[in-house]
């Protein structure tokens, strides 16, 4: 088939930006003929994307608003014309039969941020030309008598697009993504042991990792302040990920634990993060499946997280980590922290932890996005 992958960003660091790869890559393989949309520029994009994938380059501008709009009126021109089998969008463009809906539902996005907001923010929030912009995009796609099929990436996602707008449950496939078992899986004490000495700290410090960008969204705030409640006052806190380090660190210091919270910034490669952790901690308002989630579990650590997070579907609480209701209740979240710091590396956790994702792989989703691929272009 020649398949069709629209993606605004190519080349950065998210879990979206990971999904497009691994997908174009997979289905190329397969022995299809894959051609990505996006408006990363040309070389950068096919360095990234490697040279068995095309690329087109769709040309956007203006702010965030303004390039929304643009890549979508104009990637779908530009893959309507090709002519291609089957268009396959990861942004939310109207009018293609298939739609991954791996970013979540921004409707409900905005209903769960909404309470962590001041009553400014909230107004700001309600006049925003981008969100309605946002908002009518997902509407239109949602509602387009050509879309044929739905890619959710967790079971929470299918029930949000269903309960919003209406789409059929019959046209909703739930494919989580896939994880690289050459990069994600958990390491034996001594190789654990020789690991903290690169990253240079003491292997018996125990470990509260948070990965993400984003900050605000993930929950940092909230985390700081049940980290700096524990009573364990010898527990590191790690930071991996791209967001305002400065005001952060402020905080940090706000609460008398600057000492023991490390920044690392944003990088390409998590998984020593996750090997050298006690315990995972990421606190979302709003998350439809977080790869971090999945990828801590590979590697033998426990997490902690919300209910509003689609990978809390794999975690057993008290066997392999912990769901809080809400991120601000800080109080329940300090308790989860503290015991899965005292139990985040008894073997039955780690491999509690490992098991519940035992199952996913790149290549398991590659082939069931390929069977979608293929009802939609039949």
């Amino acid at each position: 088939m020649k398949i069709a992958l629209l993606r605004q960003r190519v080349t950065a660091l998210g879990g979206a930006e990971t999904t497009l790869s691994y997908l174009a890559r997979g289905l190329a393989a397969a022995g299809h003929e894959v051609t990505v949309y996006g408006a990363d520029r040309q070389a950068e994009a096919q360095a990234a994307l490697g040279p068995e994938v095309g690329y087109v380059r769709v040309p956007v501008w203006g702010g965030k608003t303004l390039r929304l709009l643009a890549f979508a009126l104009i990637s779908r021109r530009l893959v309507k014309r090709a002519r291609l089998q089957v268009g396959f969008s990861l942004e939310r463009v109207p009018g293609l039969p298939v739609y991954r809906a791996g970013d979540g539902c921004h409707r409900e996005w905005l209903a769960r941020r909404t309470p962590h907001l001041s009553n400014p923010a909230r107004i700001s929030q309600g006049l925003s030309l981008f969100h309605r912009v946002m908002l009518s995009l997902e509407e239109r796609l949602f509602t387009d008598p050509g879309l044929l099929r739905v890619i959710a990436n967790s079971r929470q996602v299918r029930g949000e697009v269903i309960r919003h707008y209406g789409v059929d449950p019959a046209k909703i496939r739930v494919i989580v993504n896939g994880l690289d078992r050459q990069r994600f899986h958990f390491l034996t004490a001594e190789a654990r042991a020789e690991l903290c000495h690169r990253l240079e700290t003491p292997a018996d410090r125990e470990i509260v990792l948070f990965v993400g960008s984003g900050f605000t969204r993930k929950g940092l705030a909230h985390l700081f302040k049940a980290f700096a409640s524990l009573k364990d006052r010898d527990s590191l806190l790690w930071v991996v990920g791209k967001g305002d380090i400065v005001t952060y660190q402020g905080a940090a210091a706000g609460l008398g634990v600057a000492d023991r919270v490390k920044f690392w910034g944003p990088t390409p490669e998590t998984a020593p993060f996750y090997q050298a952790a006690t315990v995972l901690a990421l606190p979302t308002i709003y998350d439809p499946c977080s790869n971090v989630v999945l990828e801590a579990l590979a590697c033998g650590t426990p997490a902690v997280t919300t209910a509003a997070n689609g990978a809390a579907e794999f975690i057993t609480p008290g066997e392999n980590g912990a769901v809080v209701q809400d991120p601000d209740d800080i109080a329940a979240l300090s308790e989860a922290l503290a015991a899965f710091l005292t139990r985040g590396r008894d073997p039955q956790v780690r491999r509690a932890a490992a098991q519940a994702v035992a199952d996913l792989s790149w290549e398991a989703t590659v082939a069931q996005t390929l069977e979608v691929l293929e009802e939609a272009a039949s």
